[in-house]
This record gives C-alpha cells, structure tokens and sequence, in this order.
C-alpha cells in the first residue's frame, strides 16, 4: 500500500484526547506512523489512502481528515504559489475550495484564500470546473497563525452516527451516562485490534458496546444488575446493533464468568458511581481494582484497559500505578468531570 501524508483536523473542545485517540486508531488499522502535531488543531501522518479514510470513520475527536497537498506562509497570499500536476489531477471534478479560520489576523478573509488558491488550481488544471453547491471533491484550506495548510477532503467524522445514538434518543438510560463521543474514544484508545472482542466489565445502559459494535466489534458486556443488562440489550436492539453484542447479567469480579470471555482483545469501562457504587459488598474503589486483576491475567501482554473515572473520588490503586500509561480528564458538567485512564497490561 502506498502512504502518502494526510492531516488530521483535531477537535477544539479536547485536543490533547484528540490526539491521543488519533494514534491509537493509526495503530489499530496496522501503520506505524506517528502523528506529528503542526498546531493543537492539526496533526500530520504517514498512512494509506483506506487508512486515512479509515481515521476519519472511526475517530470521536478528529473532525475530518485530508490528503496534505499545500502549505505555504500567510505572507504568501496574493502571489503565486505552486501546486503540483500530481496534485491537480487527482482533483475529481466539479470541485469547490473551502478554508477554515483556525486562527490568523482578524482581517484574513476565508474566502481570500479560497480565491487564491482555486486561482493556483486554475493555472495548472484551467479546464476544472467548479461548484460550490454541490462538489463532487472539496479542497479544504486551514488558516493558522503564519500558515495555510490544504489538501484533498479524504473524509470526515460521522457526526450524524453518532448523534443519532446520544442518551436521549435511547429507550433506556441513566443520569450521567456517557455521551456517544465519550464511549467512542474510550473505544479506540483501547485499541482493541480488529478480529478481536472488546470487553466492558461495567456495561450500564450500554453506551460502549453501542460504539464498539458500531465500528464492527462483537463486543461483550458485563452488568450486576439484571434490569440495567437488559434495558442496555433495548439501546442495543434500538439501533440494530444487538446482532454483533452479548450482555451478560452477572459480577464482573466473578472468575466462573472468565470462560465465557474467549477472544477479548482490549477493555473499555466506566465503572458506576453516585448512590450505587456498592455492589455485593464491596466499594468502588476496591471492586475496580479486583476487576482490573482478574482482568490482567485474561488479556494478554500488551493489550489496553481504559477506564473513564470520576475526579474528586478516591480513586482505585491500579488508576494511580505503574500501569496508567496515558491519562486525560474533561468536563461533562458543573459537578462532574471524568478523567479516563489508559493503562497497559
């Protein structure tokens, strides 16, 4: 397969977790580049076409990806600039230029630089029509401090997916559920690899094998409490993605359940807190640590736990050790931020 060099445009709101789930899906769909960070926003990589797409697709924080083909100094606009014949003529048309304000002067227009370079295209390729109602291929400019980088839209984040799948469009929930993205990225950092299950020892309503399943995992959860395992199987039913899932009702610290968890290839959990965090006698804290155990003995070396856990609660032993390799934490609301931890077995 030939690599070529893509761009990943990183969401705003978490660019650290970001890019951090960038590298995981990169690792998972089996290259070995690692992204480099142009600005928090951007970040460059080595990989396939169907690779890059494949970023695209499965990422909760990288809005979209494109084929890197331009970068050139804001002091450059209005002058001529470059733009290899390589490049132009994997212009499928009709096309439209369209730039994003990252960051810049205040007095930078997009769509001066949209005029730009659709003027450097025009020179090499004069006969590419255009339409900027409804283009067969986007050329899409970031405008950073200092730097205009573009390139070919390869593909973009499935928004529509996922929004479809949030809390409140699910038969059954819970308060403080996770939101779609949330599960998402706990997903890939887990970086199960492919052919492999995800486990999630903590299932609840079922929010992690709604997206581990929705990126072709046959997912396998755990839940104590037999009316939250089924209502999980309802949100799972809901959106067509029961056929891949198992729900198993049961305690998740429970060796006999062990041979009924063949082919686990990485963990995803977000282990219950509030007034129910006591289950069959233990406390949080002690019952994450006794999953994580048994865990480490099933998974093989190597392969990833990620665990999403309430800040200002005292946290288990094993999220504060030598195996918490990546660490990031966010705001879900006022009284609640979760910070999810990558630890590697």
């Amino acid at each position: 397969m030939r690599e070529r060099e893509y761009i990943a445009l990183i969401s705003g709101d978490h660019p650290e977790l970001g890019l951090g789930e960038l590298r995981s899906v990169l690792a998972v769909l089996g290259t070995e580049s690692d992204p480099k960070p142009i600005t928090d926003r951007l970040a460059v990589f080595r990989a396939s076409h169907e690779q890059a797409k494949g970023v695209a697709a499965r990422c909760a924080f990288v809005k979209e990806v494109i084929e890197l083909m331009l970068t050139a100094d804001l002091d450059s606009i209005g002058s001529e600039i470059d733009v290899e014949q390589s490049c132009a003529d994997s212009i499928t048309e009709p096309y439209a230029v369209r730039a994003i304000k990252l960051q810049g002067p205040k007095g930078l227009l997009r769509t001066e630089v949209e005029r730009w370079i659709a003027s450097a295209l025009e020179r090499v390729r004069p006969e590419l029509k255009v339409d900027l109602e409804s283009p067969r291929s986007v050329f899409r400019a970031y405008i950073t401090d200092g730097l205009v980088v573009g390139g070919l839209l390869v593909g973009v984040r499935d928004t529509a997916g996922l929004s479809r799948r949030a809390p409140v469009n699910r038969p059954f929930r819970l308060p403080s559920t996770l939101q779609p993205r949330e599960a998402r990225v706990m997903v890939n950092l887990s970086r199960t690899p492919i052919g492999t299950r995800l486990l999630d020892p903590f299932s609840g309503t079922g929010a992690i094998l709604m997206e581990a399943a929705s990126l072709g995992y046959d997912p396998v959860g755990i839940e104590v409490r037999t009316w939250i395992a089924r209502g999980s199987l309802r949100n799972l039913k809901a959106f067509d993605l029961n056929w891949s899932a198992e729900v198993i009702a049961g305690d998740s610290s429970s060796v006999p359940l062990r041979g009924r968890l063949v082919g686990v290839g990485g963990v995803a959990t977000d282990p219950p807190y509030g007034k129910s965090t006591r289950v069959i006698g233990h406390s949080l804290a002690d019952l994450v640590d006794s999953v994580i155990a048994s865990l480490t003995e099933l998974l093989g070396k190597g392969r990833r736990i990620v665990v999403a856990y309430p800040m200002g609660l005292t946290p288990p032993s094993t999220l504060t050790g030598a195996m918490v390799i990546e660490r990031y934490s966010y705001r879900v609301h006022s009284a609640l931020v979760r910070v999810i931890h990558v630890l590697q077995v």
